[in-house]
């Protein structure tokens, strides 16, 4: 959830220039619900803070339950080698 009174607003595309992903990456990530959205005129944008707390390892509330303990483990692990890269972006 994005809270519009604290939170910065940024349009999707602009995500790329916080964490390297391509364009299909974003529409995935917004269609699961893992990276919270809000549309306004007519233009799909979220938020640094959403884009921040997305990239958290550990347990997403988007990610299904019926997760097997295995696949729950390699998800958990892609999630840290998604905040390490990005952790390596942003010092650029």
């Amino acid at each position: 959830m994005i809270d519009l009174m604290t939170e910065t607003l940024i349009p999707i595309l602009d995500v790329k220039k916080i964490v390297p992903v391509s364009t299909p990456t974003l529409r995935r990530w917004t269609a699961s619900g893992k990276l919270a959205t809000v549309k306004a005129g007519g233009k799909v944008l979220t938020s640094r803070e959403a884009v921040h707390r997305m990239l958290q390892p550990g347990p997403n509330p988007a990610m299904p339950v019926a997760v097997s303990p295995e696949r729950r483990k390699q998800i958990l692990a892609a999630q840290a080698r998604v905040a390490d890269r990005f952790a390596r972006f942003a010092k650029k």
